[in-house]
């Protein structure tokens, strides 16, 4: 496991894209022939986005909310946006808060972790919250 920030976001960063290739049935087949709905992980990409957000409205983290608002748009969601901020926090030319990489790495550790542990494919990058 990575101590570094940095590197624990390039870790989390080939973790997203590599789970975000990935298709999930939602549902099952059912006697009638009609089988499930098929989504890639992507599609849950602005869900993990919006959370961030509200997490930081709710704990009044203003710094995280300034990153947060560079690449999270809302009306229409925008595309990419986990990408967005993993790439923002590993940026070395401008370089975020230490603690806004801070907070966001514990939140999107155990988030994309457990999306990893349910859909799989990416469970060899995992990496825990050093926390």
């Amino acid at each position: 496991m990575p101590a570094d920030p940095g590197d624990r976001t390039r870790v989390l960063l080939r973790m997203w894209e590599d789970l975000a290739r990935q298709h999930v049935s939602m549902g099952g087949g059912c006697a009638c022939g009609i089988g499930g709905v098929t989504v890639r992980l992507q599609d849950f990409e602005h869900d993990i986005a919006d959370y961030l957000v509200a997490e930081a409205e709710r704990l009044k983290q203003a710094d995280v909310l300034a990153l947060l608002s560079q690449h999270v748009q809302f009306d229409p969601p925008g595309e990419d946006e986990i990408v967005k901020v993993l790439r923002a926090m590993a940026d070395t030319q401008s370089p975020a808060s230490p603690t806004v990489v801070e907070w966001l790495l514990q939140r999107l550790e155990r988030t994309l972790n457990s999306f990893a542990k349910l859909h799989g494919g990416a469970a060899a990058s995992t990496v825990r919250t050093t926390v």
